[in-house]
Formats: C-alpha cells, sequence, structure tokens
C-alpha cells in the first residue's frame, strides 16, 4: 500500500552499526507506506545536535524523528521541541517513556510502565522471507566476545566438529564477524571437513548474508549473536543455536528464552544437531511496526 501524503523522516545515527540496521529496517517499511523523504543525521549527544543546528534549520521539518541508542535520547527531544514532529525511540529508553510519542519496545524487556509503546519480538530487521530455500546447505555464524557471555573458543569449535560430523550431506558456510576473536578464527582453519566451508568476512561478496539467509534452509548461530538470530528468523529460516558458556542473567538470555519457549529456535540436546520439526513463521516486526505506526500517526486505515 502506498499513501498519496508525502513525509519527512529524520533518522539520528549513533554510530553503531546494530542500531542503524534496526532504525532503517523501520524507515524501509515506512517507505513502503508513504511517499518519504528521509534524512540521516549523525548524533552522538546533545553537543553534536546544537553544532549541526544550522544545517538543521535548512531541512524540511521532520514530520517523524526515529532514533535508537542512549546516546541520541536527549537530541530526539531537543529536536521535537525545536522543530517539531513526532518522537520515536526503537528500545526501552533510559528516560520517562511518556517524554516521548512512541517507543518501539521488545518484549523481553518487560515494559508494562505508562507511555505509548509498541512491544515486538526481538530487533527490528530489513529482511523478507522468500520461501523455498536449499535443505542441504546450512550457515554458521560465529559471532565473538561479549560482555553478556564467558567466550570460549574450544567449547564452541567442540560443538561445530560435532554438528558438521553429524550432517555430513549438508554443505555448511562459516562466517565470522568484527567481533570473533583471532584464535577462534585459527583453531577453525584446522577442521579438516570436505563438508566444512569458512568464508572470512573480508571476502564475502556485498549481499553475502542476505543471499544465504534466503537460499539455506536453516542457520547455525552462536549464542552472542542476538541480532543475527533475529534477521535469520525475519528472512524465514530455522536457527539452532551453539551455545556459549554461562553468563548471568540479561536481556539476551531473557530473549532467547523466549524464542526457544515459543518454538522459534533450536538448542541441541543430545550432539545429533538435528532439527526436526516444522517451520514456525517469524513474524516481520519491523513491517508490522511501520504499518502500525502510519495508521496511528497520520490517520489513514491500513
Amino acid at each position: 500500500m502506498s499513501l498519496q501524503k508525502e513525509i519527512t523522516v529524520w533518522r539520528f545515527l549513533d554510530g553503531k552499526i546494530g542500531h542503524e540496521k534496526q532504525s532503517l529496517a523501520l524507515v524501509k517499511f515506512i517507505k513502503n507506506e508513504i511517499k518519504t523523504k528521509l534524512f540521516n543525521i549523525d548524533i552522538n549527544n546533545m553537543g553534536s545536535l546544537l553544532f549541526k543546528y544550522k544545517k538543521l534549520i535548512e531541512l524540511p521539518k521532520p514530520d517523524l524523528i526515529i532514533g535508537i541508542g542512549h546516546k541520541v535520547h536527549i537530541s530526539v527531544l531537543i529536536a521535537k521541541i525545536i522543530f517539531g514532529g513526532k518522537s520515536i525511540i526503537i528500545m526501552k529508553p533510559s528516560m520517562p517513556i511518556n517524554w516521548f510519542d512512541l517507543c518501539i519496545i521488545p518484549d523481553h524487556d518487560k515494559y508494562n510502565g505508562k507511555g505509548l509503546i509498541y512491544k515486538t519480538k526481538g530487533a527490528l530487521c530489513d529482511g523478507k522471507n522468500k520461501g523455498i530455500k536449499d535443505s542441504k546447505k546450512s550457515l554458521i555464524l560465529i559471532g565473538g566476545t561479549s560482555k553478556n557471555f564467558i567466550w570460549d573458543s574450544n567449547y564452541l569449535i567442540n560443538q561445530i566438529e560435532d554438528l558438521v560430523s553429524n550432517n555430513g550431506s549438508i554443505k555448511f558456510l562459516l562466517s565470522t564477524s568484527r567481533r570473533t576473536p583471532q584464535d577462534f578464527i585459527m583453531k577453525i582453519r584446522k577442521i579438516r571437513k570436505k563438508n566444512l566451508i569458512i568464508v572470512p568476512l573480508k571476502d564475502q561478496e556485498e549481499n553475502w548474508l542476505e543471499n544465504n539467509f534466503n537460499n539455506t534452509k536453516i542457520s547455525w548461530i552462536s549464542e552472542d549473536s542476538i541480532s543475527m538470530i533475529y534477521e535469520s528468523l525475519t528472512a524465514g529460516q530455522q536457527v539452532g543455536i551453539l551455545k556459549q558458556k554461562k553468563s548471568k542473567n540479561n536481556r539476551i538470555k531473557n530473549s532467547l528464552s523466549m524464542l526457544r519457549k515459543e518454538g522459534y529456535i533450536f538448542y541441541d540436546e543430545d550432539g545429533n544437531y538435528k532439527i526436526n520439526r516444522k517451520v514456525k513463521i517469524f513474524p516481520n516486526e519491523a513491517k508490522k511496526c511501520a504499518t502500525w505506526l502510519i495508521n496511528l500517526f497520520f490517520g489513514t486505515k491500513v
């Protein structure tokens, strides 16, 4: 659906890739609903907002000001006061929620207070389930060091060896990330399995991950990579989890527990590393949210 009205969106960026991917996903689906002019603005703090003031007054006034990350909270509020528009934060903010026009908050934050909120099943993703996928190919996606988990390269590699060995008919493509420790990369290269292909991040073509999400049926993802898990689910894949050593309870653990309870992700229990169940379709949260907020703020029946 496309509406005749045109809106202006200011998207505040804090420099964090994970944050920027979420806000970009929301904007993408807003554009599907209504004609949109988008302006991306680098804002790390209130000082940078004031520094950019002369440039901002030259822009069309915003209908929506979208931000994610604690660093942009104050800037979103000040921009709304000065320039108008609806203020939208994609997270549970560090300020009173009713200071913003809308907060998009994942279920695992368990917020039940005041303010206008839209609850999602995890992170917003710019993904699309494109249907038929190759069951003879699978991805292994490795994150890295995280404050939420205890990293142990050997612990993870042992799981990967079992996974690959017990599924000899499947071709595995393994990708690391910017966070992956060098010792893991060195050790994983020593595994000699015909059905395991290591594809370093630096050697990947543009849209490599997106294309493989669309073409492969299953991804096995290290437990720390919560954003990757949601991207895989949104693309319609089955998702198996490669466990990390335990850490204290946190939002990621809460999110994984909810996904597991609802049947969206799979933990190996017997060492076979086989997902023997039907796909439970994961909702496209960015698309749903975009449709809802356009209807809310622009009075259009969707």
